[in-house]
């Protein structure tokens, strides 16, 4: 079917803007006002609708691996030193590798905090770091300037005092400072609206497998949050794919299961990681927090045209038969088999996977602790039954 990319790309983005939130309290839609400069200096330059549709994508995800680095690196709650890791810019690559792009240009990520003096990570300088790379950086350098709350005059002194940045995209910098409204756009209000007016309308055919490689990389972006759900999303959707093979599910089907299973955490972007990771026991408003998550994934993904289903099954994983799970409270009556279905691999993955406060129990102790949850009316029982057939055979890694 056609989807609408930008929609996709806007409305996953926007779950980004929490993990920066998370991060570093001042840095707010940092991804959309990378994008947003980008475009305008891509629009000034007279850029083809797809060349500045690319630009734009490679711009909402250019920190997509900030999660990662900031786990691998141990700079656990510090942004700015995550984005000065060059470990986000090699998972970041390596996270876009199927995205659809119209033309896949390589090492946009991995080099966008390359300096054009060629001081950047990788000493890589000049007309050998990629126009898309090089404009990211120049953007990348005034968002979080702004974000700090430098003023145009001292963000313009820095760019002109600098050897990093390319100085042929400097000087269309200079041109849009300008104008008053080319600031004023950046500011949180009016950020998201400046975006999405520049961004070409990109209608493209696709289908829901196409449509996984987008999915994926949230998928991996979500796992790489906290040290103890490193594989989490994965597992659920590889296990959740098994299934789905072994009820017959049709090829749309099937792949709708697989992108709400990669997303179905898509709202633990949105909790704090020293709620996710804690320890010991949570507090009552921690739980409210931690049970805010479905919630939050079914508003990123209900407004996208084709995602209704996907938006369904994905939010209801930790809703319960007796209707006391969350966050909707919805019971069996409301419950379809496939958000059954999802709801039961969730916790499987989660009972056979390590976690802060417990270590992975095997098959068998989950198969048991689940049947405890089907005599208490929570779970599926003939789905219980059909885990243990299907997964009991299954390597501990899948």
């Amino acid at each position: 079917m056609d989807f609408n990319i930008n929609q996709l790309l806007n409305s996953l983005s926007y779950t980004l803007d929490f993990v920066e939130k998370d991060l570093i309290q001042n840095v707010t839609n940092h991804g959309r006002r990378v994008a947003y400069i980008a475009a305008r200096i891509g629009r000034k330059i007279n850029m083809a609708d797809t060349d500045l549709f690319d630009l734009i994508s490679y711009s909402l995800l250019h920190d997509n691996g900030v999660t990662k680095s900031l786990v691998q690196s141990q700079e656990s709650g510090n942004y700015i030193k995550a984005e000065l890791n060059r470990l986000h810019c090699v998972e970041g690559e390596r996270n876009i590798a199927y995205f659809p792009f119209f033309h896949n240009i390589p090492n946009v990520i991995l080099y966008h905090h390359e300096h054009y003096d060629g001081s950047g990570f990788f000493g890589v300088s000049g007309q050998d770091i990629p126009a898309f790379s090089r404009i990211i950086a120049l953007a990348d350098f005034i968002a979080i300037a702004f974000s700090e709350g430098e003023s145009a005059e001292e963000i313009l002194l820095s760019v002109k005092d600098s050897t990093y940045f390319d100085l042929e995209y400097c000087k269309v910098f200079y041109a849009l400072s300008r104008n008053v409204e080319f600031w004023l756009n950046m500011n949180d209000n009016f950020v998201f609206g400046a975006l999405n007016s520049i961004m070409p309308s990109v209608q493209r055919e696709f289908s829901y497998k196409d449509m996984r490689m987008v999915s994926r990389i949230f998928s991996n972006i979500i796992d790489a949050k906290s040290p103890f759900t490193g594989s989490h999303s994965r597992g659920i959707s590889k296990k959740t794919g098994i299934l789905c093979q072994y009820y017959g599910f049709d090829e749309e089907i099937y792949w709708k299961m697989r992108i709400a299973a990669d997303l179905h955490d898509l709202g633990k972007l949105m909790v704090p990681n020293d709620i996710l990771d804690k320890p010991g026991t949570l507090g009552r408003e921690e739980i409210m927090v931690i049970r805010s998550h479905p919630f939050y994934t079914r508003k990123t993904l209900e407004g996208m045209a084709g995602f209704e289903e996907i938006a369904e099954w994905a939010s209801n994983h930790h809703e319960k038969l007796d209707g006391h799970g969350y966050p909707f409270g919805l019971d069996g009556s409301r419950l379809d088999f496939n958000s059954r279905l999802l709801g039961c691999v969730d916790i499987y993955q989660a009972l056979t996977e390590n976690r802060p406060y417990r270590k992975a129990m095997s098959h068998e102790k989950a198969i048991t602790l689940m049947r405890t949850m089907v005599k208490n009316n929570l779970i599926d029982g003939s789905i219980v039954e059909d885990i243990n057939s299907v997964f009991h055979a299954l390597p501990v890694n899948v």
